[in-house]
């Protein structure tokens, strides 16, 4: 389900394309090709693994075949060292690009400079907690490809002299596919969202524009080179970094088999068989006692086996040695020696060994040597790698390929950087909005006040490139002084209006003294925007929160500021859900802006001021500040009273899952010939193929044009189907002006009605159902329906559990 973004950013996008072409070696940035040089070489050259015309597989079976024991394990290592005797050079597998290349600003000759030198730096979207509520999987096509694009163009420009740096490769290890289940795990910002449905859309549409393939699913280039090598991470349930003394490295997360179906392991499903992803990264975590990259059960019998998955396993950086180090540091599940043949065995083909205990290389020799791994199994896992080399081209004449033609003018350009923006735009959810407050008109006295009201970096969030060109430091810190700071944004939209800032507290400090100055500031405004929220020092990699309250001295800021009894409009800035308690009722407007990229402030202020109509949506619940006190992090089960998202808390959320307002109206009907004469929907079976169509007539009953983003949901009739609450089948959107009307269709499936048993078993059993739609009002006539599904139970699939 999804629609075009609403200035054509795909079209541009395939003009950009269609361009580098031409491009050729103009571009000044192929003096130093990653791998320049190999099937050339004349020893080589004839070797099957250097015919281009012979299947890929075969290719690098006659490769591996062509390999000494003594070279084989130094290419199971992210650092791969490389086969001089055959030409092979040093290969580094990791990098990242989660929201934009993890990468730094590079230089080169511009084609369309003619020939000048020319610097550009990546683009840096919106983190993936802010695009997950745009709830647009053509949006997250669109990013994943230009991420893409300029991944191979910035790879193009760096020097690769040892060709072994972090970031040389031209295999990413995104995107991170695991479900906020928690708000206080630390990585939330990484993930779209707390709904396994949505995160398997946004995984495989991000995946296939990554890699280049359309959203057709064929290859963007002519001659079917992969642009990157995505990777869904981190494979599974994986999502506490260190709380309680319990750190990533040594937690054993207890899953119940039916969490583990309907909940944990969908996303990475979609990313795997909608995504076409070619690779996995296996977590530091145990799943029911067994270290994920040990675990033979996940990585082969369901990724593989019932899945169908053909690419590579990369474990987490030295989660392979944490099989064996003893607790606290690990997990202490079985010797050095034996748990790296374990993972080996299990599924896990490469080792990232960056924190320096480099499992594979260092103990995979003596497991060779007892007897523990076979030369057929550092064969299996070889094949596996050295394919994807050649489906990136590497083994190949660079000449011709497309990719390997990218350079600066191919980064950063008007259509990604329009791109930033309308990702920004969309993923901002206006939650609040009594009497109107918002938008604001130009020209009026406004004052900009919080921890992130001049905030730069923060809107980057983690795993972000270097995205300004020469910027200095200060304190040892980079100075991010090209990203627009709100302030500016809003003071630049404000026109002739008088706009002040005052920071007032910190993210989590401050003082009596600041806050009387931020106050005092206000004081004399007509309108007020407090920027608050949190950022890397609270909740990153490595760091989980403990409440999910704002820190420091902010509610008091707040409070203070309310007090005046001014229009007064709150911007939230987080990955993970902030509980606002009693400031909630109390603030007029409410705004939540995330961590919105290079262009958040220019979004934020497009959205304050009218710009831009809102239409973004919650794509995770906002719990009471009590939800910390009653559920540790540990507890992984979502299913567990009181329950964990909208799927199945039980609670009183303060936002729900799908909230979000516009400066509009909207309502829904269903057509007619959808329903029966009592408006229910016909009688569904439980057979493989049943299906339903339904019609949805969605009205703009307001005066602005804008996007409605529809999210279309079932709950059960009854407990049958008890502690699931309701669940999310599909979403869609339009952009209707006033009195404008369009059908939005969506296709029901007997799949859709799938619930696991105790055992993980996903099935299609008899019952009745509500089916309705989240994101608009009801219309004159019916906006949601009965459904009764009949039949025998259907086991939907063998997925091993």
């Amino acid at each position: 389900f999804s629609f075009g973004l609403l200035t054509g950013s795909r079209i541009m996008l395939r003009a950009t394309l269609v361009c580098t072409a031409a491009l050729a070696l103009a571009s000044g940035c192929a003096a130093d090709v990653l791998w320049n040089d190999v099937c050339s070489q004349p020893d080589v050259k004839g070797s099957k693994w250097c015919d281009k015309a012979a299947p890929v597989k075969e290719r690098a079976e006659a490769f591996v075949a062509a390999l000494e024991p003594s070279e084989k394990v130094v290419l199971m290592t992210n650092e791969a060292q490389g086969v001089p005797r055959l030409h092979i050079p040093p290969y580094q597998w990791g990098s990242e690009g989660l929201h934009g290349p993890l990468e730094p600003c590079v230089c080169g000759a511009s084609a369309s400079a003619g020939g000048a030198q020319k610097c550009a730096c990546p683009t840096s979207f919106p983190a993936p907690s802010a695009m997950g509520s745009a709830f647009n999987v053509s949006l997250y096509w669109e990013v994943g490809h230009a991420d893409g694009i300029e991944a191979r163009a910035i790879n193009n420009c760096r020097n690769h002299a040892t060709q072994n740096n972090y970031g040389d490769g031209i295999d990413y290890w995104s995107p991170t596919v695991n479900m906020q289940r928690d708000p206080r795990w630390g990585r939330n910002q990484e993930v779209p969202g707390e709904d396994p449905m949505l995160t398997g859309q946004y995984a495989a549409n991000f995946v296939r524009g990554l890699q280049g393939e359309t959203q057709g699913n064929t290859p963007v280039d002519p001659n079917g080179y992969v642009a990157i090598v995505g990777c869904c991470k981190h494979f599974v349930a994986n999502s506490l970094e260190s709380w309680n003394g319990h750190t990533r490295h040594n937690f054993d997360a207890q899953v119940p088999l039916r969490d583990l179906a309907d909940y944990y392991l969908p996303a990475f499903k979609g990313c795997v068989m909608e995504g076409h992803v070619k690779g996995i990264m296996c977590s530091y975590n145990a799943v029911n006692g067994i270290p994920m990259c040990a675990n033979a059960l996940y990585l082969n019998d369901t990724l593989r086996n019932s899945w169908g998955f053909d690419g590579y396993v990369t474990s987490d950086c030295d989660a392979v040695a944490d099989v064996s180090t003893p607790e606290p540091g690990g997990h202490g599940y079985a010797s050095v020696t034996n748990g790296t043949a374990i993972s080996l065995k299990a599924g896990t083909d490469m080792d990232c060994g960056d924190f320096g205990k480099h499992a594979y290389l260092k103990e995979l020799p003596a497991a060779v040597e007892a007897g523990l791994v076979t030369q057929e199994d550092l064969d299996r896992s070889l094949v596996r790698l050295t394919r994807l080399q050649m489906e990136l081209g590497l083994y190949d004449e660079k000449s011709d390929q497309m990719y390997f033609q990218m350079g600066v003018d191919n980064i950063s350009t008007p259509e990604h950087q329009q791109l930033a923006l309308e990702a920004s735009q969309q993923s901002i959810v206006l939650l609040k909005n009594t009497a109107n407050v918002l938008p604001f008109s130009p020209g009026k006295s406004i004052a900009v006040i919080g921890p992130h009201s001049s905030g730069t970096e923060v809107f980057l969030s983690n795993y972000h490139g270097t995205r300004c060109l020469n910027n200095g430091s200060i304190a040892g810190k980079p100075v991010f002084d090209c990203i627009e700071t709100p302030y500016a944004a809003i003071a630049t939209a404000n026109g002739h209006g008088s706009t002040t800032v005052s920071e007032g507290c910190t993210v989590s400090g401050g003082t009596p003294e600041s806050i009387a100055e931020a106050v005092a500031n206000a004081t004399a405004a007509d309108q007020i925007v407090l920027v608050m929220g949190i950022d890397g020092s609270v909740e990153a990699e490595g760091r989980d929160r403990y409440n999910t309250t704002l820190p420091g001295m902010q509610e008091e800021l707040i409070r203070q500021i309310l007090a005046l009894g001014k229009p007064t409009v709150l911007v939230l800035v987080n990955g993970g859900t902030i509980t606002l308690g009693s400031i909630k009722d109390s603030s007029p407007a409410i705004v939540e802006a995330f961590y919105g990229g290079e262009m958040a402030a220019q979004a934020l202020a497009d959205v304050l001021f009218g710009d831009y109509n809102p239409s973004g949506r919650l794509a995770a619940t906002v719990y009471p500040s009590s939800f910390a006190d009653e559920v540790p992090l540990t507890q992984m089960s979502v299913t567990e009273a009181p329950g964990r998202t909208h799927m199945y808390y039980t609670g009183a959320p303060e936002f729900e899952f799908g909230d979000g307002l516009s400066y509009t109206t909207f309502e829904c009907f269903l057509d007619a010939p959808t329903l029966t004469a009592d408006n229910r929907l016909p009688t569904l079976g439980t057979d493989a193929g049943a299906r339903h169509t339904l019609q949805l007539r969605v009205r703009n009953t307001g005066d602005r044009g804008g996007v409605v983003r529809v999210l279309a949901m079932w709950r059960p009739v009854g407990d049958h189907l008890a502690p699931l609450r309701q669940k999310l089948v599909g979403f869609d959107g339009i952009h209707l002006e006033p009195g404008a009307e369009e059908t939005l269709v969506f296709t029901l499936t007997s799949d859709h009605f799938a619930v696991a048993n105790e055992h993980g078993r996903r099935i299609v059993s008899a019952g009745e159902y509500e089916v309705f739609f989240k994101g608009v009002q009801p219309g004159p006539g019916a906006a949601s329906t009965r459904l009764t599904v009949t039949g025998p139970e259907r086991l939907l699939d063998d997925t091993a559990m």
